[in-house]
């Protein structure tokens, strides 16, 4: 039985949450129930902007879709995994698949490319991964590159975006694995013809079982043309895999392990064009925005090419969501993989009018929770910085309306990242959705893409407030007394690893 029949005979999660408990965790409630959190309540009153008029910046010097179709949120990863067979399976013009890696056992999906690519010929067939994590072997000696060397020999684009950050002596002096923390390719994006699957999630097994992330389809043919051509941009100059799963590059691509200068003005000239062409295509004036219309907006982040642009549009969210805040009752979830958030983002948080939810992996979760080595102390690490926020946010700010929550589910790690924002505290009236970790190296080391939704109807609005409130479900609220018990016999050498963890993890 392929894990796809598997995931599917596996229950599926409540249609609606609103029934639960966990409906009282995000929205407020009325003032006669009561909260297991304090806040200030601001005066809700009439707005005087809609959503759209408020986030009418975000769409400013980015390519921005209107989209039509029904956006769907997925909740599971076998929810995930169905729709990238289904997709592959359906697909008679474009397969596009960006990831870090794909694990080495995954034989069942990269079978589908082969018959998807066999059943269509000349159909477009590109995967973009890293290239350090895509040739790191396992235990069995395998990568994703051997896995996916066969696919090259069918006509397949396999491309792996090296970093120029690793160059030189550092090259030939680091490790696989830690080789990795200079820079990678981050970017999740999976595109069939006109259908787009953005999400925060790798190719592999856990992210199709039991590895907790977020995953939304998009149907849009101009959207799914601009992650086609993003991708394509990239595998411009990476490295290409060829049949025998060696590496190379295509003529007068200069190399980034050997000319990182060269490579970096390459680069960066190949995404600028790119992105400004997707601008002056895909404009809109705010004046013609419907509040019916669902917006999209993506961003990349590349700051090693000089790409900058993600980057900018979170400080303009932060910007927009206070200054809305100050005179209403606003209310922001920010997500990640890892308590590992940049400082520039925790003081927008810390000085920010509106209430905030930060969650992330619970120790138990996170990915790295009982790994060899050094790697197995990383989940105490996150909870010192966890510890060290929360005591600033109480003492320094007097916020106690900001909240720190762990996903704490038995068996599953945690994965999601993004950002929802609540300008009537009721439903989402946008969310931020893809790769970033918003920690130091999404800002400054790797290779992002996200993707912000403005929804133009209740429908989407109350899917993707859902999709908080399962997430919030899976999750407990810590506190400062807690983690300092938690972290109480952490050695002191740890407290010594932090900048360390802060700009490489």
């Amino acid at each position: 039985m392929s894990l796809a029949t598997t995931q599917l005979a596996k229950a599926r999660p409540p249609a609606t949450l609103m029934q639960t408990g966990a409906f009282r965790r995000l929205p407020p409630l009325p003032p006669t129930a009561t909260c297991r959190r304090s806040h200030t309540q601001r005066q809700t009153g009439p707005q005087a902007l809609s959503p759209h008029q408020v986030f009418a910046p975000l769409t400013r010097e980015r390519p921005v879709f209107r989209i039509r179709e029904p956006v769907r949120v997925l909740r599971e990863p076998c929810d995930f995994y169905v729709e990238l067979l289904t997709g592959i399976e359906r697909a008679r013009r474009r397969i596009v698949l960006s990831s870090l890696y794909i694990g080495s056992e995954e034989t069942e999906l990269v079978d589908c490319i082969r018959r998807a690519v066999e059943r269509t010929p000349g159909m477009e067939v590109v995967v973009l991964l890293d290239c350090l994590r895509g040739t790191r072997v396992d235990s069995s000696r395998r990568s994703s590159a051997s896995l996916l060397a066969p696919l090259a020999a069918h006509g397949v684009r396999v491309a792996l975006y090296h970093t120029p950050a690793l160059s030189g002596l550092n090259k030939s002096a680091w490790p696989q694995r830690y080789n990795e923390t200079f820079g990678l390719q981050h970017i999740k994006a999976y595109v069939f013809d006109d259908d787009v699957v953005i999400s925060g999630a790798n190719l592999s097994r856990d992210y199709f079982t039991n590895r907790q992330d977020r995953y939304m389809v998009l149907r849009d043919a101009q959207l799914a043309d601009y992650f086609g051509g993003l991708v394509g941009a990239v595998s411009q100059f990476s490295f290409r895999l060829d049949k025998n799963a060696g590496v190379y590059l295509d003529k007068g691509i200069a190399d980034p392990s050997r000319y990182p200068e060269d490579f970096v003005r390459d680069a960066n000239a190949v995404v600028a064009e790119f992105l400004e062409r997707a601008q002056a295509q895909h404009s809109v004036d705010p004046g013609d925005v419907s509040e019916s219309d669902t917006l999209a907006i993506p961003t990349v982040q590349m700051r090693q090419l000089g790409i900058t642009q993600d980057e900018a549009h979170m400080g303009e969210f932060f910007a927009l969501s206070n200054a809305f805040a100050r005179r209403h009752a606003c209310r922001s979830m920010m997500a990640s993989a890892y308590f590992n958030f940049s400082p520039e983002y925790k003081a927008q948080v810390l000085s920010s009018a509106g209430r905030w939810d930060l969650l992330v992996a619970s120790p138990q979760a996170n990915g790295f929770y009982a790994a060899r080595g050094i790697s197995k102390y990383i989940p105490d690490m996150y909870s010192i910085i966890e510890l060290e926020f929360l005591r600033n946010a109480r003492k320094q700010y007097a916020r106690q309306d900001i909240a720190i929550e762990e996903y704490t589910r038995p068996g599953w790690t945690y994965h999601g990242k993004g950002v929802w924002c609540y300008l009537d505290q009721r439903l989402p009236q946008m969310t931020m959705i893809g790769s970033p970790n918003y920690g130091y190296r999404s800002i400054y080391r790797d290779l992002e893409a996200q993707l912000t939704l403005i929804p133009g109807n209740a429908e989407l609005q109350t899917a993707i407030h859902q999709e908080a409130l399962y997430l919030l479900s899976h999750s407990k609220m810590v506190s400062e007394s807690e983690l300092s018990a938690r972290t109480y016999d952490a050695p002191m050498w740890l407290y010594a690893l932090k900048p360390f963890i802060y700009k490489k993890m």
